[in-house]
């Protein structure tokens, strides 16, 4: 089994590639659709097979440069859509042969690292978590919202037991300081 990152490195690994693949077997063609494009490597892999195609979706807008990458290597095999996979039901896909539909789950290890993501307490940027389509980011859901909204989030959206502390510490942090980072969030400052 291959590692998922590196601390070294700015590269993300696909988890578990070798395992999907031989799961999913492209070497017998179809359309594959990658759910989580990412850096695209299931993708990459997958078009290792000439019989194999891919329908690839991402809501991060940086895949879509890594996309236009891979579309000048397999022309007609790949296609690219910057959406969430939850608009799966909005690509045409009444003429191809589906084999396989792959979600890689979580944020790699260049999004976690990139500081304008603001996926991180260890990074300085913006509260953003936006990945790309959303209209709101997490330091206007943080600022905005109201207490039980907060508790909300965090308790069925974060499963977290504290939530109604943690939103608390939220709105009473709102009267002590004009902006809420991630020092202040994360207890440093």
């Amino acid at each position: 089994m291959n590692a998922t990152i590196l601390p070294e490195k700015k590269n993300h690994y696909p988890v578990l590639l070798n395992e999907i693949i031989s799961i999913i077997t492209p070497q017998y063609g179809g359309t594959f659709i990658d759910c989580t494009f990412g850096q695209g490597g299931y993708t990459k892999k997958i078009l290792e097979y000439s019989k194999s195609k891919v329908i690839a979706l991402d809501r991060d807008k940086d895949s879509k440069n890594i996309s236009l990458n891979v579309k000048k290597i397999f022309k007609e095999r790949f296609h690219f859509e910057n959406k969430k996979f939850s608009q799966i039901n909005k690509l045409d896909l009444k003429n191809e042969n589906i084999k396989s539909i792959i979600f890689d789950l979580g944020y790699s290890y260049t999004q976690i690292k990139d500081a304008k993501k603001g996926l991180s307490f260890d990074s300085s940027g913006d509260l953003n978590m936006k990945m790309g389509l959303n209209d709101f980011s997490a330091k206007d859901v943080i600022h905005k919202l109201d207490q039980k909204d907060l508790e909300k989030i965090f308790k069925f959206l974060g499963d977290e037991r504290d939530g109604k502390r943690i939103a608390n510490k939220i709105v009473k942090n709102r009267k002590e300081y004009k902006e809420l980072t991630r020092d202040v969030l994360s207890g440093r400052r």
